[in-house]
Formats: C-alpha cells, structure tokens, sequence
C-alpha cells in the first residue's frame, strides 16, 4: 500500500502542451506506481497562507490559470477532477494522526502547479486530489518536518507530490539556449544541490541560499520548497527519475522518494 513521493518540476506553463521531453515523462509516470493510490496530496509553489490549508473537499474541483501573457490556448484548458468530500474525512484524520493541523479552503482552486502536470499523468482524474499550501514563513526545518509526518500518510495509500523547479529565476531565462544547457550558475547550484540531496543533508537543504549561486538560483524560494517534504517523507536515497534543462537556466530535474 506504501506510495512514494515526486518532486516534479512544472516548468513553464506552456510545458503542458503538446508532445514534449516533459509531457513524455508525466504520461510515463503512472508505471511506476505499484498500486493505484487511495488519495493525492500536492504541495505546489504557486499557494501560499498564513497557515497550513488544505483544498480539495469538495464535489466539484476547479482549477485556475494563474498566470498572464501565455497563449490563449493555456487559458481554454479544462480538468476532468472527481470530487474528493468521501475521502476528505479519512484524509482529515489521517493529517490529524500524524500531528499536522491544517485549516481549510476547500473550494480554492488548483493552480497551474498541480494542473499542468497531474493533467498529463491522469487526463482523466478519477483519484481523490487533495492540495496542500505552503506557508508564509515557514523556513527550511518547517518543510522538513512537514515530510516527515506525511510519511505516515504514505503508508496509508496517499502519493505526496510536491511540485516546483529548483532553479527558478525567470529574468535570466533564454528563449534561444539549446533544449539540455544550462547557464553555468545554475549548473553550478544544481551540482551543489544534487550533492546535499544525495548526502541527505539536513541543513543545506533548510538552507539553499547558502548554496553557490543560490540566490541567483532562488531570488525567492516558494520554488523550491516542495521539494523538502518529498525528501524527508522518506529516509530511503532520493533517486533521479528525469535531468533536464531547458529554456536555459530552468532545471526541470525530478524526483522520487
């Protein structure tokens, strides 16, 4: 029954179009999963409250187009989502079990950080979907604790999924770079930060602007920090399930726990 836990990179919103290196690897994603999970917990960078919340008890899930100046064929995308109020009462205890307090929203809709991949993996969503917000405030050790009481949902049938990119700078991004380079400043963190995630080092990981080129990297870190709780939800090696770069600077790197 245990599930494990993605990090997966979003990338560009456009990224969820057509037959590309990213949308390949979202559609390939279910084979990897032993068993269906019995619900989906997302942790994506684009929502953040004051407090822990939790969106999804509802019957009829939206979802929003949380972003400007794409073309209009993002903006006509609709989700097929089935309602998650059956399980969200299991969910709520399960959370509570393990010691995680969340208030809750739960008509918020889902933003592009969910949608754009999960509508690629399951274009047809028939597992309960639940989303998980950051909080504002929160630091590194604050995520890191988070992972590791939802492992227990993970035992439960719940697949943790966190969803950002770990290079997330956009006024460096470069339209014309060759699908696979990466700028040296952000290959340089990257390679720092792939030594962390693999030594599974708690404190450079609460802290990546400590990282060469980590405020280049992250002028702002709502990007990066899904990523922890998909580490720490599992004290087993984090394996690479795709490196890739594109657009220059945006490291499209993803993983499992």
């Amino acid at each position: 029954m245990r599930q494990p836990a993605w990090f997966l990179a979003h990338g560009a919103p456009f990224h969820t179009l057509g037959d590309n290196t990213f949308s390949r690897f979202w559609q390939a994603l279910p084979e990897r999963l032993h068993s269906p999970p019995k619900a989906i917990l997302c942790i994506s960078a684009h929502w953040t409250e004051s407090q822990l919340t939790l969106a999804g008890d509802t019957e009829t899930p939206m979802i929003e187009h949380d972003f400007y100046g794409f073309p209009d064929v993002l903006y006509a995308i609709r989700w097929s989502v089935a309602g998650g109020t059956q399980q969200a009462p299991w969910l709520r205890d399960r959370l509570a079990k393990a010691g995680i307090t969340v208030t809750e929203k739960n008509e918020h809709p889902f933003d592009h950080g969910v949608w754009a991949p999960l509508r690629r993996i399951w274009p047809e969503m028939t597992i309960p979907l639940f989303q998980l917000s950051l909080v504002r405030g929160w630091q590194g050790e604050d995520y890191l604790r988070l992972g590791a009481s939802l492992s227990q949902l993970r035992d439960d049938g719940v697949l943790i999924i966190g969803s950002g990119n770990l290079t997330h700078n956009f006024h460096d991004i470069d339209f014309h770079a060759a699908q696979g380079d990466a700028a040296e400043w952000a290959a340089t963190f990257m390679q720092a930060l792939d030594k962390a995630i693999a030594t599974r080092d708690p404190e450079t990981l609460a802290n990546p602007w400590l990282l060469p080129g980590g405020r280049h990297a992250h002028p702002t870190l709502e990007h990066y920090w899904p990523l922890l709780p998909v580490i720490a939800s599992n004290p087993d090696p984090v394996v690479a399930m795709l490196r890739e770069w594109t657009l220059g600077t945006l490291c499209m790197h993803s993983y499992t726990s």
